[in-house]
């Protein structure tokens, strides 16, 4: 697994592309890519939970994924969010940039465990960042679970699957973007494989989740890490 050795050195910005002032962005250098990438976190670093959260093909300075990642902060998670699109020279799901992409997921959960390793540690994400993260989960990935936010395992790694950690899929049977049946052939694959895959489908939601979907996806994904993250009797 890709190993990372994080140097953090943060600079203030007094006012971020989402509107949010005094933002704290950190870089960190990955094992294997000469540029550092950078990151934000929330929550308490003295956290014993730690969550690595994956943005959306629109980038990080969504107001969603800040939203998301300060409600995972205020529920006990230490919340490392990663620009890996840092990684790649463009935006592109390419083979290619999947493959650094799912690099630089490995590097920051590796740092996970260099800062505590008795720590918990989860993925988190919302369409391409999902996709990355079921990306990194069917190569090996060292993780307690992964919520898949409405995405798609891209067909070189659904084909190649070599594991998956306990896997929570919530997505949106109105989904254009994504359908519907992406999820449905993974849940199946999970079930061949013979893996822990919850599910969940909305049937009034498309790709995103709003109002009290929203509000449920976010209880879903608590409750299963909580159940999943909790220590053997």
């Amino acid at each position: 697994m890709t190993t990372v050795l994080l140097v953090l050195s943060a600079f203030l910005i007094n006012q971020f592309i989402s509107g949010v002032q005094g933002q704290t962005i950190k870089t960190a250098q990955v094992s294997g890519f000469a540029q550092k990438i950078r990151y934000e976190d929330f929550g308490s670093v003295n956290s014993t939970r730690c969550l690595i959260l994956l943005h959306g093909a629109s980038g990080p300075t969504v107001a969603l994924y800040r939203d998301q990642a300060g409600f995972f902060g205020d529920h006990g998670f230490h919340v490392l969010m990663p620009y890996f699109f840092d990684a790649s020279r463009s935006e592109s799901p390419s083979p290619e940039n999947y493959q650094k992409w799912v690099n630089v997921v490995a590097g920051f959960v590796s740092e996970c465990r260099r800062q505590a390793p008795s720590q918990r540690v989860f993925v988190l994400g919302y369409s391409l960042g999902s996709s990355v993260a079921l990306a990194a989960g069917s190569q090996g990935l060292s993780v307690d679970a992964i919520a898949d936010w409405y995405g798609s395992l891209p067909d070189e790694f659904f084909y190649q699957m070599k594991s998956m950690p306990p896997l929570l899929i919530l997505h949106g049977e109105r989904d254009t973007n994504i359908p519907i049946i992406n999820a449905q052939q993974l849940v199946k694959l999970c079930d061949i494989r013979q893996l822990r895959c919850d599910h969940h489908f909305y049937t009034d939601q498309g790709h995103g989740f709003y109002g009290t979907a929203l509000e449920d996806a976010d209880q879903r994904t608590l409750a299963f890490f909580a159940k999943v993250g909790a220590p053997a009797p």
